[in-house]
């Protein structure tokens, strides 16, 4: 999608350097018109928007067509599994597509790429998920409907059922609370009934915990885990969590979906009641006599059951559904001796959707659009820019050129711990040997006072000496870290002993990960000079005709992005509070393109080293409990310091072994 004034540059073999881009007032606060959220200003009724977008260049407007496109609600956060990412990907192809790329991946092993026998997606297993296929709660005349935003969901808490049972109030289901406190009443017996339980934990009048006093936040007594087994164990068929009235917590006001597809923390069904379908509940089982408010205070003192009147008819049916995630990957093929080796020009097209895992915004996660604008619709944008550059150099480049092939990629679930660059880097599609530099773009929209970190330039040897003419040519200021920065796509080409480049905001900004990554913050002009910069990179590597050796780091730390974790995280968070990561350390890198827990890597001096564990390894189960990987997740989250873990272990070479391992703290400590 390149605009009409864009001219068409042949190839060259020295850098020309970056093109110039008008510099106007309405660009100076880094916005097409940030300050123009309406489209005429207040005196002369000038469109300043428009007027902008006439003052630049054409590939400034091509950049901002694409990145307001990716960003829009449409695309819906892009979170994989979506039918937005499914149209960011779409979208991706298509400019692919029409910038004279060819499909890079064999649908036919026997035929090579192209036409019918090759496609632009790789598709890989992300795991599975939640299907509703039947819901319905019904008590005496009461019934209500099911669905976000109406009175309940089906979660994926607990399994798929029917049930025709009486309903028992257990206030906040905690069997062993703060100071003694209990929910339950001496002997209470749940068996063949279900039970009613109230969202979060004891609070005060402001609606905020008893047992924390910090304003929203809560402790982990109010995850569903504990809740749910207890009521499992005194016997409970289902159960019903209901949003408690006057919490100090947006999350009050939304219902939870039916999730990932991990294990359930009960064999049991559980919906989720809105306050106000709660209110009808509570009316039609008592006549009247209860209200949801008072029962929510008399939950508070603790010790406090009450049996409802008539019989409730519930419906859950869950089916676990495959999630298979896609890479978009466009081929520029190369030309003359070194066509067979390939330079990978990446960034990942995914985010967090409505923030259900992932969100720095602790009152909207969940509920409000992640746009992404920033991350990294601004790198998605920059490389279909790039892209379609160097795809009208090659096709002006004579036939005695040589030039590398250029693979353009979109990596999907970036965002949840690097499954698709990890992917890739598994199953290329030529031999990983033959890739010889990977350049990764991840947040390059909102560049301030023009500063760009790059970093990766020891990673090669010549890399830095080679890339010193072109970074002077830029007009960024380009920050080069002393080690490697980050982790985001590139790390997974990293660890395949390649030469790696990443590029990204050199001043994070507090918008990452939350709903107020939006598309009229990116700062168009400097996004377009970082592509630019790439741009030229690339373009003097794949003439260069020797590569860059790989050279070792000593370290290879974690930035301030999101990186494959150490420890499996689930996005579901298990409780009322927000997403809680793991409090100990186990000591395992996960695979995440396997099915369960596979080991990828084991931190030296863990308690995992220290148990035995050995890479490739599959972890099955987890005190005698059969865990997946959301599974394991879960077990990690609820545990402490200290606890002896006893782990099943299937190894390598199918033997089957159970090792002990004592979890420390994260940071250290007993």
């Amino acid at each position: 999608m390149i605009h009409p004034d864009e001219c068409v540059s042949p190839l060259r073999s020295v850098s020309r350097g970056a093109i110039f881009l008008a510099t106007i007032s309405v660009f100076s606060s880094a916005v097409l018109g940030q300050q123009a959220t309406a489209s005429e200003d207040a005196q002369g009724g000038r469109a300043l928007i428009a007027e902008a977008l006439a003052e630049v260049s054409g590939e400034v407007r091509t950049f901002n067509d694409h990145l307001t496109i990716l960003a829009s609600p449409w695309m819906e956060g892009r979170l994989p599994g979506t039918r937005g990412m499914e149209l960011a990907k779409e979208y991706m192809e298509f400019q692919f597509r029409a910038s004279g790329l060819v499909p890079a991946v064999k649908l036919d092993p026997a035929m090579g790429a192209g036409g019918e026998s090759a496609s632009f997606r790789q598709p890989f297993n992300l795991g599975s998920t939640n299907e509703v296929t039947a819901a319905s709660l019904a008590l005496g005349a009461s019934s209500f409907e099911h669905g976000k935003g109406k009175d309940f969901t089906v979660t994926g808490l607990g399994v798929g059922g029917e049930l025709d049972a009486t309903l028992v109030f257990v206030g906040y289901g905690i069997e062993d609370g703060r100071d003694r406190f209990t929910s339950f009443e001496e002997g209470t017996d749940l068996t063949g009934k279900i039970a009613v339980l109230l969202r979060f934990e004891p609070m005060d009048g402001e609606g905020n915990s008893l047992w924390t006093r910090r304003d929203g936040s809560w402790s982990r007594r109010a995850g569903f885990n504990g809740k749910l087994q207890a009521v499992a164990e005194r016997g409970a068929v289902g159960a019903i969590i209901v949003n408690t009235p006057g919490a100090n917590d947006a999350r009050v006001d939304t219902l939870l979906d039916a999730g990932g597809g991990g294990r359930a923390i009960a064999e049991i069904p559980v919906l989720h009641l809105s306050t106000a379908a709660s209110e009808r509940l509570i009316e039609a089982g008592t006549g009247g006599a209860q209200n949801l408010a008072g029962l929510r205070d008399a939950a508070n003192a603790g010790g406090f059951v009450l049996e409802m009147e008539g019989t409730a008819r519930i419906v859950a049916g869950l089916e676990r559904r495959a999630v298979v995630a896609e890479n978009v990957i466009g081929l520029l093929p190369g030309k003359g001796t070194l066509a067979d080796e390939y330079i990978v020009v990446g960034a990942h097209l995914d985010h967090l959707g409505q923030g259900s895992f992932g969100s720095r915004d602790r009152r909207n996660a969940g509920r409000l659009l992640h746009p992404g604008a920033d991350d990294n619709a601004s790198g998605s944008a920059g490389i279909i820019l790039i892209a379609d550059k160097m795809a009208r150099d090659y096709e002006a480049a004579g036939e005695g050129a040589n030039l590398r092939s250029v693979l353009f990629m979109g990596f999907s679930a970036e965002e949840s711990g690097l499954n698709g660059s990890n992917y890739y880097a598994n199953h290329p599609i030529a031999p990983i040997g033959k890739h010889v530099l990977m350049m990764n773009f991840d947040m390059i929209g909102r560049i301030k006072d023009r500063r760009l970190s790059l970093s990766g330039a020891e990673t090669g040897a010549g890399l830095q000496e080679f890339l010193a003419p072109i970074i002077d040519a830029s007009p960024l200021a380009i920050v080069q870290p002393e080690r490697m920065s980050g982790a985001s796509d590139h790390t997974s080409f990293m660890r395949k002993d390649m030469p790696v480049l990443f590029a990204i905001i050199a001043d994070f900004h507090a918008d990452y990960h939350t709903p107020r990554d939006v598309s009229s913050l990116i700062n168009r002009v400097d996004a377009v000079h970082a592509a630019n910069l790439f741009y030229e990179i690339a373009l003097a590597a794949a003439q260069r005709p020797e590569a860059f050796p790989f050279v070792e780091q000593q370290t290879r730390r974690r930035g301030r992005r999101n990186a494959a974790a150490e420890e499996a995280t689930e996005p579901e968070p298990s409780g009322g509070g927000a997403p809680r990561a793991a409090t100990v350390q186990f000591g395992i890198r996960p695979s995440y393109t396997e099915d369960g827990v596979v080991v990828e890597g084991i931190t030296p001096g863990s308690p995992a080293a220290t148990a035995g564990l050995m890479k490739n390894d599959r972890i099955t189960t987890w005190n005698g409990d059969a865990v997946d990987l959301a599974g394991f997740s879960e077990k990690l989250k609820a545990a402490k310091p200290g606890d002896k873990v006893k782990v099943g272990v299937t190894r390598a070479s199918g033997e089957t072994v159970e090792v002990e391992v004592v979890l420390k703290a994260r940071g250290g400590g007993a």
